[in-house]
């Protein structure tokens, strides 16, 4: 089962000292998210579903038990108060817990499968999520930073379900096979808009909680993601432990319904 779900803009942290005006600073932190995925799948009808769509139900699940691959990176570029942000992540999870809900019938009728009929369902989730934004950091004090950004946040997500039921399931025109299988592949752009930056813990600034905060509409009815939690500063870089929550909100007849990833996330930042 295959979950890709590529994430969002830059959760990193943003350094409280005052930065050269005239110069590049760099930041790359790749990073290790472990999301239980949640949500509701409407996949078009095939031969499997009599022509109809199929409405399925997925997780939550364990972080580590579906969880095949996973590439995620963060990058930024700040120049003065400027900066641009990047992140990138590539998901695939591999049997989610499905429930199959509906299956769609002539005339647009939504039927609901029976729990006791479905012996037997799962579904996987695979693809990427990029986002790219920039931001301006417009507050600098002892306590800490903020820094305001706007962007696009772009998942590509290709999922599949397959099933199978104690008989053929024929109800007030709805059809679905014994045994079946669908797959689709969905594109959501959105624009977004938000706020990050860090609170200090200590007078230095080497203890802080970094925090981030987004909202966007565009393919989606809505998107959020936030994420928060505690940063040590080194020398060379930072090192977070966070935990990340992103959901997706979409209508219609498209492939997500809604889509829910939230768990911890490690993260090493090398600045240059």
């Amino acid at each position: 089962m295959g979950i890709a779900i590529v994430l969002a803009v830059a959760v990193g942290s943003a350094h409280a000292a005052p930065t050269d005006a005239d110069g590049w600073q760099f930041a790359v932190g790749p990073y290790l998210w472990l999301p239980n995925v949640s949500g509701a799948l409407r996949f078009s009808g095939s031969s499997s579903t009599g022509g109809g769509r199929l409405d399925i139900g997925t997780g939550p699940d364990s972080y580590l038990q579906n969880l095949q691959f996973a590439l995620m990176l963060q990058v930024e570029a700040s120049k003065g108060d400027w900066t641009v942000l990047a992140d990138a992540i590539y998901l695939d999870f591999s049997h989610q817990q499905t429930n199959l809900k509906a299956v769609g019938a002539e005339g647009g009728t939504r039927v609901v499968v029976p729990r006791d009929v479905a012996t037997d369902a799962g579904s996987g989730l695979s693809g990427g999520l990029f986002e790219l934004a920039g931001g301006y950091t417009a507050l600098r004090a002892p306590w800490g930073t903020v820094m305001p950004f706007g962007g696009l946040r772009y998942l590509n997500l290709s999922a599949n379900a397959n099933w199978t039921l104690s008989a053929t399931f024929a109800e007030q025109g709805a059809t679905l096979a014994r045994q079946g299988s669908v797959s689709q592949t969905a594109n959501i752009v959105d624009g977004i808009i938000g706020m990050r930056g860090r609170i200090n813990l200590s007078s230095s600034g080497k203890w802080y909680v970094p925090y981030y905060v987004d909202i966007g509409t565009g393919s989606s009815r809505y998107t959020v993601q936030a994420s928060g939690g505690a940063a040590y500063a080194a020398s060379w870089g930072d090192v977070q432990l966070s935990y990340r929550y992103l959901t997706y909100q979409l209508d219609g007849n498209q492939l997500v319904q809604r889509l829910t990833l939230k768990g911890p996330m490690l993260s090493v930042v090398f600045r240059f």
